[in-house]
C-alpha cells in the first residue's frame, strides 16, 4: 500500500522516457467497463468526479493517471482486473482518509533543497539523461526542469506527510521475547536427532540452525513489521468505516459493496450486470459471492448454473462454482465439475496447476497427482523448447558468422583473380 502512495506522483506522467505502455488487453477490457455499465455516473455528478471522500472529490484524470502507472505490462484476465481497477481507486481513497487525517492532527513537515536535489538527480540517473537532455524531453510535453523540480518537492511533502500522520495515527508497536522464541522454533524447529541426543554433532547444513542471539535481530524486525502493517491496515479500516464513500463508478461501486460486506447493496447492483445482453462471467461469480454473503446459497448455486449454460467455456468460472461446492461439503458435484475440466485442459500450465490446488483440497489425491504430472510434464516441455529455441539461435549465429567469414575471403581472393586474367 505505502508504495501506491508514495507513488501517486504526476512525475511520471511528464517524462516521456519512462512513459508507460499500457497492454491492448488490459485497455481492451478497461473499455469494456467503461462501455458496459463501467462508466456511467451517479445521478447530480461530474462525469470527471469518479468518487468523493468525506466530500473530497477524486478525479478520473487523477484516477487514470495512478491505473496507467501501477498497470502490469502483461494483460490482466477478467478475474483479475476489476480488484486491480478497485485497489488502485482504494488507494487513493486511503490517501485522502491520510492527508484528512493529517490536517485535523496539524501535521506539518518540511522538505529541504537537497532532498529535491537527491531525487532529480536520481531521475537523470535512472533514465541516463543530462539535464539538459530531460528538459529538451519535458518541453516537448509544455513542461519544464522548475515545474518538476515543484513536483518532487510537492510529492515528497506529502509522501513524509503521509508517514507521519501513520506513526501518530497507529499505537505504539512492541515485540516480546516470547514473540521471537516462537518464531524462532516455528522457523528452526528442532530436528528429531537434536531430540534424541541433544549433544550430538550434526555437520549437514539440513539440519543445522542458527543460535537465536544470531537471527533475534532480523526475526525481532520481521515481527515488528507485521504488526505495524496489521495496525495500519486496522486504522485504515476504521477511518473509512466512520467515511462518507461514495463511488460513480458503477462496476467499482459494485465491487466496493462486496468488499465492505454489503451484500445487499452488491446483490442488487450486480444483478443489473448479468442482466445486460452483453456481460462478462465475472459479474456472476461476484454475484454468486454477493448471494453467499446473504448466507443465501440456493440463489448462490442458481446462479453458478445459470452463468456455466451462457459460458459453457469458461474455466475459471468452474473453479469458482468448484470452491463455492466444496465450501458446501458437495465434493462429489465439486470434482465432477472440475473433471469437466481436465477433460478440455489440454496442455494448459495453469488450468493443470489449478486443477492440482482444488483436487487436493477436495481429498482426490490421485487426480491430484495426475494434474502435477501434467504439470511437470508440461513445464518440461516449455523448457526443451525454450533450449531448442536457443540451440537454434546459436546454429543461427554461427551459421551467420561463417557467412561473414565467407564474404571477407571472398573480397581477399576477388582482385588475386581478375589479376591472373590479365
Amino acid at each position: 500500500m505505502f508504495d501506491t502512495l508514495r507513488d501517486n506522483s504526476r512525475i511520471i506522467v511528464y517524462i516521456v522516457v519512462v512513459a508507460f505502455v499500457v497492454s491492448g488487453g488490459f485497455m481492451g477490457y478497461g473499455a469494456y467497463l467503461n462501455n458496459q455499465g463501467g462508466g456511467g455516473q451517479a445521478p447530480n455528478q461530474s462525469p470527471s468526479v469518479i468518487a468523493e471522500v468525506n466530500g473530497m472529490e477524486i478525479s478520473q484524470q487523477e484516477y487514470f493517471t495512478l491505473l496507467q502507472q501501477q498497470a502490469p505490462q502483461s494483460n490482466l484476465s477478467s478475474t483479475q482486473i476489476i480488484p486491480f481497477r478497485y485497489n488502485v481507486l482504494n488507494a487513493l481513497i486511503e490517501r485522502k482518509l491520510i492527508m484528512d487525517q493529517a490536517e485535523k492532527l496539524g501535521v506539518n513537515v518540511k522538505v529541504s533543497e537537497s532532498e529535491v536535489d537527491k531525487n532529480y538527480q536520481n531521475i537523470l540517473d535512472q533514465n541516463k539523461m543530462t539535464d539538459q537532455e530531460l528538459a529538451d524531453a519535458l518541453a516537448e510535453q509544455g513542461y519544464t526542469i522548475g515545474q518538476l523540480r515543484e513536483d518532487i518537492k510537492s510529492n515528497l511533502e506529502d509522501s513524509k506527510t503521509i508517514t507521519k500522520t501513520i506513526e501518530q495515527g497507529i499505537p505504539e508497536v512492541t515485540v516480546s521475547d516470547q514473540e521471537i522464541q516462537e518464531l524462532y522454533n516455528q522457523r528452526y524447529p528442532q530436528s528429531e536427532n537434536e531430540s534424541e541426543n541433544p549433544t550430538a554433532e550434526n555437520n549437514t547444513a539440513e539440519t543445522e540452525k542458527p543460535e537465536l542471539a544470531e537471527v533475534k535481530e532480523n526475526l525481532e524486525t520481521e515481527i515488528r513489521n507485521q504488526k505495524r502493517n496489521q495496525a495500519v491496515n486496522n486504522w485504515l479500516k476504521e477511518l473509512k468505516s466512520k467515511a462518507e464513500i461514495t463511488i460513480n463508478e458503477p462496476v467499482l461501486s459494485a465491487y466496493h459493496a462486496l468488499e465492505n460486506e454489503n451484500y445487499n447493496q452488491a446483490v442488487e447492483e450486480f444483478k443489473t450486470f448479468v442482466e445486460q445482453e452483453e456481460t462478462d462471467a465475472i459479474f456472476y461469480s461476484y454475484l454468486a459471492q454477493a448471494y453467499e454473503g446473504q448466507n443465501n446459497y440456493d440463489k448462490a448455486e442458481e446462479t453458478y448454473k445459470t452463468a456455466i449454460k451462457s459460458f459453457p467455456e469458461n474455466n475459471e468460472l468452474k473453479f469458482n462454482y468448484a470452491q463455492f461446492l466444496a465450501e458446501q461439503e458437495k465434493n462429489d458435484k465439486a470434482i465432477a465439475l472440475l473433471d469437466e475440466v481436465a477433460a478440455g485442459a489440454e496442455d494448459d500450465f495453469m488450468t493443470y496447476y489449478q486443477l492440482f490446488m482444488l483436487y487436493s483440497q477436495l481429498g482426490a489425491e490421485e487426480k491430484a497427482q495426475s494434474a502435477i504430472e501434467e504439470v511437470q510434464r508440461i513445464s518440461q516441455n516449455m523448457q526443451q523448447n525454450q533450449e531448442n529455441v536457443e540451440i537454434d539461435a546459436k546454429k543461427t549465429e554461427e551459421f551467420q558468422e561463417e557467412a561473414e567469414q565467407l564474404e571477407e575471403d571472398l573480397e581477399v581472393e576477388a582482385p588475386l583473380e581478375t589479376e591472373n586474367n590479365n
